[in-house]
């Protein structure tokens, strides 16, 4: 699969940051003092996220505009565009540590990223659920309808991941989102 396929295979992104998070897992399970499953999936979905928010720039014309529905027609560039940034910024700001953000005077922004992340991921199925009732092909998907009726059905896991990774769901932490209280307590 070339580089530039994995973007709007959901499947691939799955594959793309589960891969990078046990990347980022096991050298903390084998030599780290400290193992973080939730850094390791926020790691994971940084990297996932870094590339598919280049891949609306580099393909927004291809592969992202027709995916949009016909009434957002007259904005479709500026949505691609809008998404490929906010998931770029997304994963700066799920990435960058929570202490760091507390040493700067500024609330935990990686919670609040991963709410954000959740709430595009849920806007996203629009697209989804376009591609699957049109019955059409996405450039470089070269999948069969099947595959575009079940693609939607990824969206709750990228939803959850975004919000376990950032600690917003199933949390054992009962840290205040005061930024003094998140220094040396969460990286």
């Amino acid at each position: 699969m070339a580089v530039a396929e994995i973007d709007g295979d959901r499947m691939s992104f799955l594959i793309l940051i589960v891969s990078a998070s046990l990347i980022a897992y096991v050298p903390q399970f084998f030599w780290g003092e400290r193992r973080d499953l939730r850094l390791a999936m926020r790691h994971g979905l940084a990297l996932g996220l870094i590339f598919t928010g280049t891949d609306h720039f580099l393909s927004a014309e291809t592969r992202y505009v027709p995916m949009m529905p016909d009434f957002l027609g007259a904005f479709a560039y500026e949505l691609v565009y809008f998404t490929g940034a906010a998931e770029i910024a997304g994963a700066l700001g799920i990435a960058v540590p929570a202490a760091l953000f507390a040493r700067l005077g500024l609330p935990d922004l990686q919670r609040l990223a991963g709410i954000l992340l959740a709430v595009m991921f849920a806007f996203l199925v629009i697209a989804n659920f376009n591609v699957a009732i049109k019955g059409t092909g996405v450039d470089g998907l070269p999948f069969g309808e099947l595959y575009f009726v079940l693609r939607p059905m990824f969206q709750p896991i990228f939803i959850v991941w975004a919000l376990y990774s950032t600690g917003v769901l199933w949390s054992d932490e009962k840290e205040p989102m005061e930024p003094h209280a998140a220094i040396g307590h969460r990286i």
